[in-house]
């Protein structure tokens, strides 16, 4: 599929998805581009989100409900119209079905879509250590689709230095990071306690 896209990606959840997400959709927008977004897996809120942001719905890819085709059909229906498509992955990048899967997961996602993957990463409280997670990561499936990391919670000082170092030893591009701003959080929220309506002034 000729379409320009991205994943956003993560460990785990609570690492800064959606608020990374959003920045950048923002941006997009904000260059005079339209761009298209995409949540893996059945969630409603994180879409919430995107939608408020980009001032259009966001739209859901889950490949539980949807065979390969179906998903790609999708997504290419949605993605045509836009200038750039930015899709925001589920809990961590290989978690699936019943925990134990890959299936159904933001990687199976990025996979059956062929969508290059950036990796956000929570650096708070690490430092060259980031590389040994960042690894795995690469490893743990013979096609990751990884292709950038961005660190958040991360000092400018040391993100020059961090950078330099993950990619002397990794085949992935440090894109960039972003500092802790106590005033720039979306909470984690469960069961969709905290929707965007919910968040003061959040297209600031």
């Amino acid at each position: 599929m000729k379409l320009p896209r991205i994943m956003l990606t993560a460990p785990s959840s609570g690492s800064g998805k959606t608020l990374i997400t959003c920045g950048i959709l923002k941006a997009l927008k904000n260059k005079g581009l339209n761009p298209a977004s995409f949540k893996c897996g059945p969630d409603y809120i994180d879409p919430m989100f995107h939608g408020k942001i980009i001032g259009v719905s966001s739209k859901n890819l889950d490949t539980f409900f949807t065979d390969e085709d179906t998903t790609r059909y999708l997504f290419a229906k949605e993605a045509k119209n836009a200038d750039f498509s930015v899709m925001e992955g589920a809990m961590g990048y290989y978690d699936g079905l019943a925990g134990i899967s890959t299936k159904a997961s933001a990687f199976d996602v990025a996979s059956v879509t062929k969508t290059p993957v950036v990796l956000i990463v929570n650096a708070r409280g690490m430092s060259l250590s980031l590389g040994a997670m960042i690894k795995g990561f690469l490893e743990f499936e013979p096609e990751s689709r990884i292709r950038g990391v961005i660190f958040n919670n991360m000092s400018s000082t040391l993100f020059p230095r961090v950078k330099e170092q993950i990619e002397s030893k990794l085949p992935v591009k440090v894109l960039g990071y972003v500092p802790t701003v106590r005033d720039c959080v979306i909470e984690s929220r469960h069961l969709g306690v905290v929707t965007p309506d919910d968040v003061e002034n959040l297209q600031e």
